[in-house]
């Protein structure tokens, strides 16, 4: 099967955006550019010039806006993005909306945020995917705990400061790679331009969000440039590892059993390895810096689905041949990738008719709980640093976890009076074992025991189990302080959450000491 050119798949761009599939249309762009990158303004100048007709014809229209702005996010325009999706948001009614027209409100308002930040990015080289005007940033702090944590040995092996520091650390190297990358011209090659540089560096960011999310940032304003999933850095290593570009799961798997045969592992193994992680790091723009995580799950599904693949036929293949990629550590911290973005694509389209049903998040969670037990009891007898065991043993399961918590307080959502209550208290004892499950330290052990604590009011819980919970959290903040007093989950308002929950246990405590209630009442809402 012969190659697709720029010109074919520029053609299929345009076919995509005539019928307003214009994530598909963007992505047939990207491939058109990363062939032949001459044209890259041209593709989304035609876009721009398209949808601007649309909004001359009707400027009430408020689909013509929001093509618009997606035309002006691919040439990275982002005021004239920001003015684009707000004049969408405004030419939508103000009340009385649709079911549909609600989601078009609730999708343009995470678009002019996400233009809005990414406009602040470009004006400021320093600012990350949070303000840390208030105090240092948590691999910063995690990094100056370290020596401390060594001495104290084992018993300090639990703390997130080991999994954030190493995430950091990874990320960094992979970012310090992709910025001594050089471009060059060259008239024989594709575009007309040679990428110099160091083929490591997106092993060095995956690795970095796969030990933490936490740890991707943004502090340059040419990033998403140099690190788009068909640009910069990402182009440079496809090249030098010939890897699968653009191609789909099962051609790849086809070619790849062909190339190995003719080529051996050692030709094989990197270029999976590239093809994998500029899946996930295209994962991780989409949906990080795209608030679309219903495309960056596309992604993370495809290398998935090539994992998997890849663990079974190659099942008798050393790691030393096959790679990284195929280890169940590998695997496993994609399918945990998978899962949060699963769930934040389920909240772009929520209800029991969701393109991303519920059930299916709490089956692969079910599916990673066990598999995790399964490698608890054949542990590996490799050395590893605690924040790697952490990583990829403990946080896929504490996110597995947490997912079953939000299938079942989403599932009570829908439900009569008696299966709501259930449900509430199934979500409740899901998030305390997922708190329970991350480090004292991490936010996410405060977070999820603040979640329980919703969950358990609802359920009408006892005042007694209700407050137990809260004795715990109250225990945790402090240590959580120590390293995350500064997130993007406390700019979202986690510390207010975890506050008032732990006022509605002192609050309940008051009414029983004074003997108004009893510790077997069930919590007041």
């Amino acid at each position: 099967m012969s190659e697709p050119t720029a010109a074919q798949l520029k053609d299929e761009g345009n076919e995509l955006f005539r019928k307003q599939d214009y994530v598909g249309a963007l992505a047939k762009y990207t491939e058109a550019i990363a062939l032949d990158d001459k044209n890259a303004v041209l593709y989304a100048n035609h876009a721009v010039d398209d949808a601007k007709m649309a909004t001359k014809v009707d400027p009430g229209y408020a689909k013509g806006w929001s093509r618009l702005a997606t035309s002006w996010d691919a040439l990275t325009e982002w005021k004239r993005s920001v003015e684009a999706w707000q004049k969408a948001l405004d030419a939508l009614p103000k009340t009385n909306l649709s079911p549909a027209e609600q989601r078009q409100k609730d999708q343009y308002g995470a678009s002019l945020n996400a233009a809005q930040m990414r406009g602040k990015v470009q004006e400021d080289p320093h600012l990350a995917l949070f303000q840390a005007s208030d105090g240092k940033l948590p691999w910063q702090i995690a990094t100056e705990m370290l020596p401390e944590l060594r001495k104290a040995g084992p018993a300090k092996f639990s703390s997130s400061a080991w999994v954030i520091s190493s995430a950091y650390e990874d990320f960094k190297k992979g970012v310090d790679f992709m910025n001594e990358m050089k471009s060059i011209p060259h008239a024989q090659a594709p575009g007309g331009v040679a990428y110099n540089g160091n083929p490591m560096g997106l092993a060095y960011l995956t690795n970095g969000v796969m030990r933490d999310e936490r740890a991707f940032h943004i502090d340059q304003p040419d990033w998403i440039t140099k690190n788009h999933a068909d640009l910069g850095s990402v182009t440079f290593e496809a090249t030098v590892r010939q890897a699968w570009h653009s191609d789909g799961v099962e051609i790849i798997k086809e070619k790849a059993q062909k190339r190995l045969k003719e080529r051996g592992w050692n030709d094989v193994r990197p270029a999976l390895s590239v093809t994998v992680r500029a899946w996930i790091m295209r994962s991780m723009l989409e949906s990080h810096m795209r608030n679309q995580p219903e495309v960056g799950i596309q992604f993370l599904k495809r290398a998935v689905d090539l994992l998997e693949w890849g663990q079974n036929i190659w099942k008798n293949v050393t790691r030393t041949d096959r790679g990284m990629i195929f280890q169940d550590t590998f695997l496993r911290s994609v399918r945990s990738m998978h899962l949060k973005m699963f769930m934040d694509a389920y909240v772009t389209d929520p209800g029991p008719n969701s393109k991303f049903p519920l059930e299916h998040l709490k089956e692969e969670a079910e599916d990673l709980l066990k598999e995790i037990e399964i490698a608890a009891k054949n542990p590996s007898k490799e050395e590893a640093d605690p924040g790697f065991v952490s990583s990829y043993c403990i946080y896929p399961a504490a996110t597995a976890y947490s997912m079953i918590g939000f299938y079942h307080a989403q599932t009570a959502r829908h439900s009569d009076e008696v299966l709501a209550c259930l449900s509430f208290a199934n979500a409740a004892k899901a998030y305390v074992q997922a708190g329970k499950t991350y480090p004292e330290d991490d936010e996410y052990h405060s977070l999820y025991l603040s979640c329980a604590m919703d969950c358990m009011r609802n359920a009408g819980v006892s005042i007694r189990d209700f407050n137990s919970v809260a004795v715990d959290l109250r225990a945790a903040v402090p240590k959580m302080m120590k390293i995350w007093a500064v997130s993007a989950l406390q700019q979202g308002g986690r510390d207010d959450k975890i506050q008032a929950n732990l006022r509605s246990a002192d609050d309940a405590m008051k009414l029983v000491a004074e003997g108004k209630l009893k510790l077997e009442d069930p919590v007041p809402l």
